[in-house]
């Protein structure tokens, strides 16, 4: 599944947590990680990088302000979403819990429809307010940085795959910017076909903009993944092009300079680093890497794919 939903629930019986499992079974795309109260367990668990937060009030040895507060210190989760549910009638109570930051208060018992569609509606929301594409609609640069350190924070092996088109430029020159849209759209399509058909849960998919796309994957699959879409791209993209192009193996149009030059036909570029064998420590780091593999992969004719295994960066 592409691009999953990170839920924190902090609940010292797992009241919550349960009641959340259960009812979101049939969501795949959805992963709840269950932390107590204590302020080292709540710690690792904002390292996950949560897209939402569910306090159980109830059920906590904290005091709930204080929680809420130390929640809000994180640089990295001050402005994620915190719903608190407790089963109190006290409306001064309520307001408080409002006032401290929490953007929803839910009342128990807890009913099981209401809670679902609260959780999923403001993940819907949250969604559609995180810079997502509208080209392609995959999660943009606020996602893919908040991706890379829970990658970084979880210390499993993965790879990133970072993928751009080749003489995307001079088609869109002549063939405009609406064919190079569907292009993009395509290339989007691709990627997340070939993940969807060879990853594995928690496997992301975001677009950095324009032709450049970021693939954040369980390392195990990531170079099948890699060369399935360098195939996929390779075989469908002559549809773009006109049978003229398609026959003269490109296209030819003024450079610069206002001389005739002949571009190839589109192809991919797919860089591969993985903290396999460089054990990063920021999202500096893997950006700085992936750009000197992907840099150097680009100086090689036709659609490529290029895995980095070097322990240390590889220079520009």
């Amino acid at each position: 599944m592409i691009n999953t939903n990170y839920i924190v629930i902090i609940d010292d019986e797992g009241e919550v947590i349960n009641l959340a499992k259960e009812i979101f079974k049939e969501e795949k795309g959805v992963v709840f990680v269950h932390t107590s109260s204590a302020k080292d367990d709540i710690k690792r668990a904002l390292m996950t990088m949560p897209d939402l937060i569910i306090i159980n009030a109830d059920n906590i040895d904290a005091d709930i302000f204080k929680t809420c507060q130390f929640i809000r210190k994180d640089k990295d989760s001050n402005a994620t979403p915190i719903i608190v549910t407790a089963d109190t009638k006290d409306e001064e109570f309520r307001m408080d819990i409002l006032k401290s930051g929490v953007e929803y208060y839910i009342p128990k018992p807890l009913h099981e429809g209401f809670f679902y569609y609260t959780i999923k509606n403001l993940s819907r929301l949250i969604a559609s307010n995180r810079c997502i594409s509208a080209l392609t609609g995959l999660p943009g640069n606020i996602q893919i940085e908040s991706e890379l350190k829970r990658r970084i924070a979880s210390r499993k092996t993965y790879a990133v795959l970072y993928a751009d088109l080749d003489n995307f430029k001079s088609y869109n020159d002549k063939y405009g910017f609406m064919s190079g849209d569907e292009v993009i759209k395509f290339t989007s399509n691709v990627m997340q076909d070939n993940i969807q058909k060879y990853g594995k849960q928690g496997d992301f998919l975001g677009h950095i903009g324009g032709d450049d796309f970021v693939a954040i994957l369980d390392y195990e699959n990531a170079r099948k993944i890699a060369r399935s879409i360098i195939k996929e791209f390779d075989e469908k993209i002559l549809d773009f092009y006109t049978d003229e192009d398609i026959k003269n193996g490109g296209i030819r149009i003024a450079n610069r300079r206002g001389k005739i030059e002949k571009f190839p036909i589109m192809t991919i570029t797919v860089a591969m680093i993985s903290n396999k064998y460089r054990k990063y420590k920021s999202t500096l780091e893997i950006g700085e890497d992936g750009a000197s593999v992907k840099k150097k992969a680009k100086t090689i004719e036709g659609s490529t794919f290029l895995e980095n295994r070097r322990k240390t960066a590889m220079n520009g």
